[in-house]
């Protein structure tokens, strides 16, 4: 092939040496994610390896060799704790010393493993060393984290090839790092993972905190309900998908003004978290709820009847109704009043159903508050 050994090894460790400076920049506005410290190390590490593999075969000895395979491994290990923090799963150290003391000793003993054995060894670890912990939470379905799947998927590939050769060449196999058109290969599948693994790393790392932001956005910060964009959206979800069957409600607590006054303002935002908790809870997982206004709370309630929608919000109702709310030494509790309306009760718009709920609540207030009023058909 066109491109020599030493130049491959050292685009990759170029790449791997870029890129880690771009992890440690993005750590600088990230502290709090520890990740960036472990892809840096692994990166770090990998370039050191890289250029122990660089040496002049005059300078390889025993020690050099084991260097250099005990890091690439030691390097891997750290791919994988940065992929297990990036989860919020746990990383011990454990599982990634022993690999890198494992292929150390290998390489260190030479009289007693030959070059075969070892090759396949070190090669199958590294293989599976590879993607497995961004595979696993593909369900937030994030694009760069597919990008990641293939990058390692590839590299995977390429060292178990390499144990394959390694099985092939059996005894034939005189070097640990035999110079041929495979190793070449392997070399350009490491640049390109090296390239590809650096890239969609940032690109998920920044496309999960987008994420986070939008969803931020969309919640109300004292009670950690959705907020009323985020109810609108979803109202709007289900009229453009055509759903039919299901209840939009607006609750509202009574007298809040007056927890406000005798209390004060901490009761309220109290009563308004206790309230927001209740509801979700109570409702079933399907339903959406929100905060909508001040003391005002609104929920979809998907794939339900008029009745039983009625049923549902009523005990909503009770559930809060029997609260105890108790803050700085104040016990209290609080009722709600609510209006409910089936969507075939009103005409399928988001105006429509909002107002026919309002009419429902308002009713409900008029008529002695702590109580639920449907809109029929």
């Amino acid at each position: 092939m066109g491109v020599d050994i030493f130049t491959l090894l050292l685009a990759n460790a170029t790449i791997l040496t870029v890129t880690a400076f771009a992890f440690f920049a993005a750590w600088q506005g990230q502290r709090q994610e520890v990740y960036w410290q472990s892809w840096i190390v692994a990166n770090l590490t990998f370039t050191a390896a890289l250029f122990f593999l660089m040496m002049p075969p005059s300078a390889q000895n025993n020690l050099a060799i084991a260097l250099a395979n005990g890091l690439l491994v030691f390097g891997f290990g750290f791919r994988w704790r940065a992929a297990r923090q990036f989860a919020g799963r746990s990383s011990p150290l454990l599982p990634i010393f022993a690999p890198t003391l494992f292929t150390a000793v290998l390489f260190a003993l030479p009289s007693v493993f030959d070059f075969a054995s070892v090759y396949i060894s070190v090669n199958v670890v590294l293989a599976a060393a590879a993607g497995f912990e961004f595979w696993r939470d593909r369900q937030d379905a994030l694009p760069s984290r597919y990008g990641l799947v293939l990058a390692y998927g590839l590299i995977a590939v390429s060292f178990a090839s390499r144990a394959g050769q390694g099985l092939m060449l059996g005894s034939g196999l005189t070097s640990y790092l035999p110079q041929d058109t495979m190793l070449q290969i392997h070399l350009l599948v490491a640049l390109l993972h090296t390239t590809g693994s650096g890239a969609f790393a940032l690109s998920i790392a920044y496309g999960r905190r987008a994420v986070a932001l939008r969803e931020v956005a969309l919640r109300d910060p004292l009670t950690g309900l959705y907020n009323r964009r985020a109810f609108e959206m979803r109202l709007q979800g289900h009229l453009a998908n055509g759903s039919r069957d299901f209840a939009v409600v607006i609750f509202d607590i009574d007298h809040f003004k007056e927890v406000n006054d005798r209390y004060g303002h901490a009761a309220g935002d109290a009563a308004l978290c206790v309230c927001a908790e209740t509801i979700a809870r109570t409702l079933r997982p399907v339903d959406f709820v929100a905060r909508i206004g001040g003391e005002e709370f609104a929920a979809i309630l998907p794939e339900i009847s008029a009745r039983r929608a009625l049923e549902v919000t009523d005990h909503v109702r009770r559930v809060v109704g029997a609260q105890d709310i108790n803050r700085h030494g104040h016990r209290f509790g609080i009722t709600l009043s609510g209006g409910v309306v089936h969507s075939a009760a009103a005409a399928r718009d988001m105006d429509s159903l909002m107002q026919a709920a309002d009419t429902g609540l308002y009713r409900a207030k008029n008529r002695g508050r702590n109580r639920i009023e449907p809109i029929a058909a």
